[in-house]
């Protein structure tokens, strides 16, 4: 979420926190609307503040902190990633960010040819002649494609079946 998109979304709850709180033409500022929509936006603020990154100065690097990316203010130059220690290190990087690898990757989307003629068949691989070898489920065998485009190609030579989204 950038900065502008955060202001949008605390003013949209601030204007729906405002007319949830009008009781009988009347404001209220314990109303149940109004303490929600403000603790709603104490909750974006907080994950708005972890998501940046405040560059730190060198002397407080310790080698418990690894590989870090190093800057030199104003920026001019692409940060440098390594440590004090390493024997091309530039010296003249006055502040560094820590390095965060991501735990999670985000896997990329497969499809496979599902023919609604049999049931739950899915294609597999050709015989002979391009005939569509064919199992039932999604097991381990089925042909999954990197593309939906390639799916829709066997689609196209079996004529029959569609694309789906594993």
């Amino acid at each position: 979420m950038n900065k502008q998109e955060k202001e949008q979304l605390i003013s949209f709850i601030n204007k729906a926190k405002e007319d949830l709180s009008f009781d009988f033409g009347e404001y209220h500022r314990t109303h149940r609307g109004y303490v929600l929509g403000t603790k709603v936006i104490g909750y974006i603020k907080h994950l708005y503040e972890q998501q940046k990154v405040k560059a730190r100065l060198a002397k407080h690097w310790d080698e418990d902190l690894g590989d870090c990316l190093w800057w030199d203010f104003p920026v001019e130059e692409p940060p440098y990633c390594g440590t004090p220690l390493d024997d091309d290190f530039p010296k003249y990087k006055t502040h560094f960010t820590e390095l965060h690898i991501p735990d999670e990757v985000e896997e990329e989307p497969k499809w496979v040819v599902k023919i609604e003629d049999n049931g739950s068949a899915y294609f597999v691989d050709f015989f002979d002649e391009l005939q569509p070898h064919l199992v039932y489920g999604l097991s381990g065998e089925v042909m999954r494609f990197d593309s939906e485009d390639k799916a829709n190609a066997i689609v196209t030579l079996i004529e029959c079946g569609t694309v789906e989204k594993v």
